[in-house]
Formats: C-alpha cells, sequence, structure tokens
C-alpha cells in the first residue's frame, strides 16, 4: 500500500485523487483509533469528562490561535507523518470519551457545526503538509516552491476556515 500512496502523490497524478485517497485513508485510521478508545476500557474513567466552554469574544480568539498554532505546525512538514499521528490520536480520544459519556448521537450534535468545519480543515492541511513532506524527500527541494503555489489558494481557504471555525465555536 505504500507504493500506491507514493505513487499517487507523484504531481502527475489527478489531485481530486489524491485528496480522495488521503482523506479515505485519514477517516480508516481515524476510526481505527475511536473504535479502539471506545472498546478498549483504556478511557473508562470518571476524570476524563468534558466541561462545555464559556461562548464569548475570549474564546474565539483561544480557539483561533489553538487551530492557527496547529496549522502553522504543518508548515515543518518534514515531521508531517509524527504530527498526523499525534493529531490523529488528540482527535479521536476526545471524541472517543465523548461517545462513552453522552453517547454517539450527542457528541454529533457537540461537534457539530464547529467540528464538521475544523475537522476536514485538519485533514487538509495534513494532506498539504505530507504532499510537501513527499516533493521534499522523493522530488527535491527545488519542487517545493512550484509545489506551494500550486497550493496556495487551498492553504489560503484553510486559514479562512480555521477563522469560520473559531467564530462558529466561540459563539454559536
Amino acid at each position: 500500500m505504500g507504493g500506491i500512496l507514493i505513487d499517487t502523490l507523484d504531481v502527475n497524478i489527478n489531485i481530486k485523487k489524491r485528496v480522495i485517497l488521503f482523506f479515505v485513508v485519514s477517516i480508516f485510521i481515524f476510526l481505527i483509533l475511536f473504535l479502539f478508545y471506545q472498546y478498549s476500557g483504556i478511557l473508562q474513567t470518571e476524570e476524563l469528562v468534558s466541561t462545555p466552554p464559556v461562548k464569548g469574544l475570549e474564546y474565539v480568539e483561544a480557539i483561533f490561535v489553538n487551530n492557527l498554532l496547529n496549522y502553522l505546525q504543518y508548515l515543518f512538514f518534514p515531521v508531517a507523518p509524527v504530527l498526523i499521528i499525534k493529531d490523529d490520536i488528540l482527535l479521536s480520544v476526545p471524541i472517543a470519551q465523548s461517545a462513552i459519556n453522552f453517547g454517539v448521537i450527542q457528541t454529533l450534535k457537540n461537534l457539530f457545526p464547529h467540528g464538521f468545519l475544523e475537522i476536514p480543515n485538519i485533514l487538509c492541511f495534513q494532506f498539504l503538509s505530507i504532499t510537501m513532506f513527499y516533493q521534499l524527500f522523493f522530488k527535491g527541494w527545488k519542487t517545493l516552491v512550484p509545489t506551494f503555489m500550486k497550493l496556495r489558494k487551498v492553504y489560503l481557504a484553510s486559514l479562512l476556515v480555521i477563522l469560520i471555525a473559531a467564530i462558529v465555536e466561540g459563539v454559536f
């Protein structure tokens, strides 16, 4: 499978196919982690209870800064695989814990609408980072600027989604 993933990251292959493959693989990994935490008993503790935040502009700012820092860390694409594993774990643990504490339906309600912006956006900048990682290590550093220029609109759109998600989560 590694060969298939590497081949799909080739610049000559349709970007839609690469994005679809990356999202499918990422969602599969997330679901495996979610199910592991859900049924392993690791999270069966009262200490891991989420509390609802206080809404407002300070919360919007805190969310935006947190998500922006997460976004910016992916500019360090040479360590992209480590960051992706970290993010998948950090996403799956609280979602699994919430599902244990409150049920799947309530967890999905709590994630909506901001989580439906943030989670795909995290997958988006993971994809961007792994694409740049591939370019650096398999195509050479000279391909980085042209690749970045091809993807610059996606980077900017992802940044805009971070702002929108922070506003949605902090206000609604």
